[in-house]
């Protein structure tokens, strides 16, 4: 019998993850894509079978295994996607080969990769923003993950628009004094504000971009900018929020939290959610993810395979992550 080999995809709105591992848990090869976002718009198919293909090939390729991806089948793969489009399974049937596929929400992966594979809750800040918990008794909830235009509160992109209105409304003289407006002339290297809102809606600056300047948000709160600083408040105000629905709908007091996604680098916005998870769910711990969402996918295809996650397993997912 060859050797059985599992696949995690966490496919998200910066970029894809594949890795792949074998059934004691040694991981034999990682690699990256491009973005699996936006896949009900023009293109959308055809980007989300690149990132894909990208992702899975490349670490098939270092793990020495394969050059192409419909050369190997996995015993059981998982592929977490952001967003929606019903069009998914079968373009991911289409380049990946697994006895066992499954497809699901980006969130439950990033749950498992967290908590390796235990009841909790972890709250996702990238360049959006989405809450979900397990309670280990076969109830899961989720909050958030409405999209830039509907929601998004706390994420990496809410936090850059903020601190551009705040820098906007300084320049029109209608909000407080900040530095922000000369770090985002800076940042994406424009002369002046006109330029920038120009730019913005002629599409020159996209999304993906614009929420870079989150970055520079939090530089100016570390260095006291009283608008920076209040932006950053309010995202983690909004991230416990949706951490305290999710724990409400599950009837959990005593529980984990993980905080994971691009966002959460912000030591500032870390401590602050950290100090409000406290203060609103005193029983709740704070902690620090385990593994990364796309470990999170491989470990839901060890359970859909039926492979018991030992601690065997889990030690060397350890070491070969990194951790």
């Amino acid at each position: 019998m060859g050797e059985r080999l599992f696949l995690g995809v966490d496919g998200g709105q910066s970029h894809t993850e594949a890795v792949v591992a074998d059934e004691r848990g040694r991981i034999r090869g990682r690699g990256r894509g491009g973005p699996a976002n936006h896949a009900e718009q023009p293109g959308g198919r055809e980007r989300l079978a690149r990132a894909v293909g990208e992702s899975v090939g490349a670490a098939l390729r270092e793990a020495g295994l394969a050059t192409e991806v419909s050369e190997v089948e996995f015993d059981a793969a998982h592929c977490a996607m952001t967003g929606g489009a019903d069009f998914k399974e079968e373009v991911i049937r289409s380049i990946v080969r697994a006895r066992r596929l499954s497809i699901g929400h980006d969130a439950p992966a990033a749950l498992a990769g967290a908590t390796g594979g235990e009841p909790g809750i972890v709250v996702i800040a990238g360049t959006g923003s989405v809450a979900y918990g397990e309670n280990g008794l076969d109830r899961s909830a989720q909050a958030g993950g409405w999209g830039y235009l509907l929601g998004d509160e706390g994420s990496g992109y809410w936090i850059a628009m903020e601190g551009l209105r705040c820098a906007l409304r300084a320049v029109d003289g209608v909000g407080d004094s900040t530095e922000l407006g000369t770090r985002a002339l800076r940042h994406f290297d424009l002369k002046d504000f006109r330029e920038l809102a120009r730019a913005v809606y002629a599409g020159r600056i996209d999304r993906d971009r614009l929420a870079t300047f989150a970055i520079e948000v939090e530089r100016a709160a570390r260095e006291g900018d009283a608008s920076a600083r209040r932006i950053i408040a309010e995202a983690a105000m909004w991230l416990c929020r949706l951490v305290i629905a999710v724990a409400k709908r599950l009837s959990v007091e005593s529980v984990k939290v993980a905080a994971v996604g691009g966002a959460f680098r912000s030591l500032s916005l870390r401590e602050e959610f950290a100090q409000r998870v406290a203060q609103h769910l005193p029983l709740a711990r704070v902690i620090a993810p385990r593994f990364d969402p796309a470990v999170g996918a491989l470990l839901l295809a060890y359970g859909a395979a039926g492979v018991d996650l030992t601690e065997e397993i889990l030690s060397n997912l350890e070491k070969e992550s990194g951790r």
